[in-house]
């Protein structure tokens, strides 16, 4: 079943941002965009008004954290994933304590890709049901 959600998924690499694509319509997401550094993520953020941000911790121009600071600013509700390679206890606290609503490790694979993104609509369907 098609699931009416939009989201983003912002990451520097054109592969990870083919791979996100892929795997996000694999568990249902059809209304996807994507976005190659923090800059234009947040550029797409605003006008796509997406409903869960996959997000790569680490980029050039606007970094991770610093994109999800402006998501949460803008929209408390929204949902970020931070998809990262980075596994130090200090940056994953940051990332948790800025607003990440969940942490998956690259290079991930794709059962726990789709666990976390299993969440999400999970997240999504409730706040749905609630509103």
């Amino acid at each position: 079943m098609p699931l009416a959600y939009r989201v983003l998924a912002v990451d520097d690499s054109a592969y990870m941002r083919i791979l996100l694509v892929k795997l996000l319509k694999r568990v249902g997401f059809e209304s996807i965009e994507t976005g190659e550094n923090g800059r234009v993520g947040l550029e797409k953020f605003v006008s796509f008004k997406p409903h869960a941000v996959f997000l790569d911790g680490i980029m050039p121009e606007v970094d991770g954290l610093t994109t999800l600071r402006a998501i949460k600013e803008r929209s408390p509700e929204t949902i970020v994933v931070i998809t990262s390679s980075l596994s130090e206890r200090d940056k994953v606290l940051q990332f948790k304590e800025s607003g990440a609503d969940f942490y998956l490790m690259k290079p991930f694979e794709e059962a726990k890709f789709q666990e976390v993104a299993e969440k999400v609509i999970r997240v999504l369907g409730e706040r749905a049901k609630g509103a």
